[in-house]
C-alpha cells in the first residue's frame, strides 16, 4: 500500500555512511579499521599520511567528517599531533604548496576507493528506504563531500548496480558544503527544475550520519534526521548538532517522514 507523504516533497540523504559505506569489519584488508561505517574517505587520508611519515588515527581523521574534503584536509593539517610530526619530519609547518600536493594525492587514492567494491554497497535497507519514499511520492536527493567527478562515478554505481537512484544530486563543488545549507538548496533548486512545484524548506528532510550535515539542515531550515550506527559520528556527537531526531539507521526513515515529521508540519 503506497504512504502518504503529506507535505514532506524532498528528502536529500548524505551518501557514504548514510547510503551506502556502512558498518562492516574490514580489519583483513585495513587493521586500523575501528569497525564504523564511512571509511572511503577515512582510508585515502589515512595512507596518505602514512606516505609521509606521518602517524594519524582513524579517530582523528574522522573529526572534521561531512565536510568538503579539501577543507577536511585543511582541517586535518592543523591537528596539533599532525602539525607537531610535520614539523619534527621536514622543519616546518605545512605551506599552501605542501597543502596542494597532498590534495592532489589525496584525490587519486579517493578515487581509487570511493568506487571500491567493499565501500560502495548499500547500507542494510537503503534499497526498501528508496522504495517506499518515492511510493509515497517524495524526490530523493543525495549530497557529498566528495568531487563532483567521484560523486557522479559513486551515484552510478548506487543507481546502476543497485537500483539506488536520486533525483537530485550535489556535492561540494556544485555548491558551498556542510554545515553551511547550500547542498541543500542546490538541491531544492532542482527539485523544483523537475516538478515547478514551490514547497519550503519544512518540507525538506535531511539525512545525514555527521553533525556536519546535520548542523547543514538546521542552517537549510529543513527537518534533520541522524543515523547513529552506521556511519562517522556516534549517538552523542550527532545529538550535539542538535537534529530533530535520530535512529540507528536509513531503514527508520519513511515511517519516522510518514508519521511523526508530516503530523508536526500538519500541526503547525
Amino acid at each position: 500500500m503506497t504512504q502518504d507523504r503529506k507535505n514532506i516533497e524532498l528528502v536529500v540523504f548524505d551518501t557514504a555512511g548514510t547510503v551506502c559505506d556502512g558498518p562492516r569489519d574490514l580489519s583483513a584488508r585495513w587493521p586500523e579499521d575501528d569497525g564504523k561505517g564511512c571509511k572511503a574517505p577515512v582510508v585515502p587520508f589515512y595512507e596518505l599520511f602514512k606516505n609521509h611519515g606521518i602517524r594519524c588515527d582513524w579517530e582523528t581523521i574522522r573529526r572534521p567528517m561531512g565536510t568538503y574534503k579539501p577543507t577536511h584536509l585543511r582541517m586535518l593539517l592543523k591537528t596539533p599531533s599532525i602539525e607537531t610530526q610535520w614539523v619534527e619530519n621536514f622543519g616546518r609547518t605545512p605551506n599552501d604548496e605542501d597543502f596542494d600536493e597532498l590534495l592532489d594525492e589525496f584525490r587519486a587514492l579517493l578515487t581509487k576507493y570511493i568506487v571500491d567494491e567493499d565501500l560502495a554497497r548499500p547500507v542494510e535497507g537503503a534499497e526498501e528506504a528508496f522504495r517506499r519514499l518515492r511510493e509515497g511520492g517524495a524526490l530523493i536527493g543525495l549530497d557529498t563531500g566528495y568531487f563532483a567527478k567521484d560523486a557522479g562515478e559513486l551515484n552510478a554505481i548506487l543507481r546502476e548496480r543497485y537500483d539506488l537512484k536520486a533525483d537530485v544530486e550535489s556535492n561540494g563543488e556544485d555548491a558551498p558544503g556542510r554545515p553551511t545549507p547550500f547542498m541543500i538548496y542546490d538541491c531544492m533548486q532542482k527539485a523544483y527544475e523537475i516538478t515547478h512545484k514551490t514547497f519550503s524548506c519544512k518540507q525538506v528532510v535531511k539525512v545525514d550520519d555527521t553533525a556536519a550535515g546535520i548542523l547543514s539542515g538546521n542552517n537549510a531550515g529543513a527537518w534533520t534526521i541522524g543515523v547513529y550506527a552506521s556511519g562517522s559520528n556516534d549517538y552523542d556527537e550527532l545529538a550535539a548538532a542538535n537534529p530533530d531526531f535520530l535512529v540507528p539507521d536509513i531503514r527508520y526513515v519513511p515511517e519516522l517522514i510518514f508519521t511523526q515529521i508530516s503530523a508536526k508540519n500538519e500541526e503547525a
